[in-house]
């Protein structure tokens, strides 16, 4: 009696043991067809017209250029998803040095593909404003106070002719952003020693540095 016992004991353990096992696998194989399948599947999305596979979970790279006054002037990456600013390129690039000037730039403007970006000196953004209030005081002057024809619209002055710095006045040199009188005299005394070979030779002029040159360079010729 006892040795049936002890059989029918043993023949239960081993089923019991079975069921574990089943169990375990049972468990393990749902974690994988439903948690890592699932997360595989999200990881892909297929466009229907042309069938093509793309990864959601690749995120899409933007490169940008800073100038001028910042730490570490250079291209830049970053994520799209990211919805990075100017200011989040700022610090990426070691922060602004003492000279610069944001006051003319929006710091909350969003990062794009391709993106340039100019930090300028205290000293550019002074003569940039000071060459547009005596701009816009010209205009007015001509405009509104001597209603003369002959004045040159502002469109048109925005639009102007390519300066020729071997040649332009200083008034001339002035319309350009960023020249005010004692950078327009610094080319002009520039040239009655050295005459411009190539538009880049500006940059020997006392004042005018990259991110400026960056400004003027559509602008002038030799």
């Amino acid at each position: 009696m006892d040795y049936y016992k002890l059989k029918i004991l043993n023949h239960k353990r081993k089923i019991i043991t079975v069921l574990i096992i089943l169990t375990i696998i049972g468990t393990a194989s749902f974690y994988y067809f439903y948690y890592y399948r699932n997360s595989e599947e999200e990881k892909i999305i297929i466009d229907n017209s042309d069938n093509t596979v793309v990864s959601i979970n690749e995120d899409k790279k933007i490169y940008v250029d800073i100038k001028g006054y910042v730490s570490m002037p250079g291209v830049y990456a970053f994520n799209e998803s990211d919805n990075a600013r100017i200011n989040d390129l700022i610090l990426k690039a070691g922060g602004l040095k003492k000279e610069a000037d944001t006051s003319i730039l929006n710091l909350s403007k969003r990062l794009e593909d391709e993106m340039t970006v100019i930090i300028y000196s205290k000293n550019e953004v002074e003569n940039y404003v000071k060459t547009q209030e005596l701009l816009k005081n010209k205009l007015e002057v001509c405009e509104l106070k001597l209603k003369n024809n002959a004045c040159i619209e502002e469109k048109e002055q925005k639009n102007n002719d390519v300066i020729n710095i071997n040649t332009a006045t200083k008034e001339e040199l002035m319309t350009l952003n960023g020249i005010g009188e004692s950078k327009a005299l610094a080319i002009i005394e520039y040239r009655n020693k050295t005459k411009f070979q190539d538009i880049k030779d500006i940059l020997n002029v006392d004042g005018i540095g990259e991110s400026l040159f960056e400004t003027l360079k559509e602008h002038i010729k030799v």
